[in-house]
């Protein structure tokens, strides 16, 4: 965790291999900061990739995630492809991804170079997969949540152990605020749940927005 005591803990820079305009007349271009305490600064070229970024950063199962990846091809590295993502799961494989809005699939030079690309990421093993990636494939209750979860990545670990000690004794679902007010800490014990939620180790009891009135169960510490 940062010691923001000691002064301003600045974001790491972004680790993408392109740099992106900063500004665009035709699209928006994104800049963030992801991850958890001081985070990376992270960019893209549209909406889109913010929000398959956001998804990206609340699966349980991915480990790393780099924006604008760089892949040279061909029997002489003479062609390249920039992916949007490449992202690393805990098993430590990684994912290719392309993000493109449906309006513009319709392309058959688009599909045919993706293929030729997807070949050659097999056949120079610079991922395990590739996956093409549209506003089709995002869940917005899923999204919605994400976003929460990023803005509580700052931990505090008194207030977690706080929210374990008395979410460990529940016995069936109980509100997110209903175990706020248990916990005592007012905002603090609210992020804290917020972040064991993101966390696996409390639990939502239907697939839904989060709100202060949606009901949690422990699901016990998450190796």
């Amino acid at each position: 965790m940062p010691i923001f005591s000691e002064g301003t803990v600045l974001p790491a820079p972004s680790r993408a291999d392109r740099k992106i305009q900063s500004v665009s007349k035709w699209h928006c271009t994104i800049h963030a900061v992801r991850g958890e305490g001081a985070g990376t600064r992270m960019q893209g070229e549209s909406k889109l990739e913010m929000d398959h970024q956001s998804l990206q950063f609340a699966q349980p199962d991915v480990a790393d995630v780099v924006e604008q990846a760089y892949f040279k091809f061909g029997w002489r590295n003479e062609k390249w492809h920039v992916f949007d993502m490449l992202v690393t799961k805990a098993s430590g494989e990684q994912v290719a991804c392309t993000v493109k809005p449906t309006s513009l699939l319709h392309s058959k030079d688009f599909l045919e170079n993706m293929e030729v690309v997807a070949w050659w990421v097999q056949e120079k093993k610079f991922a395990s997969s590739v996956r093409l990636l549209t506003e089709a494939d995002i869940d917005q209750v899923a999204l919605h949540n994400a976003n929460i979860n990023a803005s509580v990545n700052e931990r505090d670990p008194d207030a977690e152990s706080a929210v374990r000690t008395v979410a460990c004794r529940l016995r069936g679902a109980i509100s997110i605020k209903a175990l706020t007010d248990e916990v005592g800490l007012r905002e603090r014990g609210y992020r804290a749940i917020l972040q064991l939620i993101s966390k696996r180790e409390l639990q939502p009891l239907r697939h839904e927005r989060t709100t202060p009135q949606t009901l949690i169960q422990w699901k016990g510490l998450q190796s």
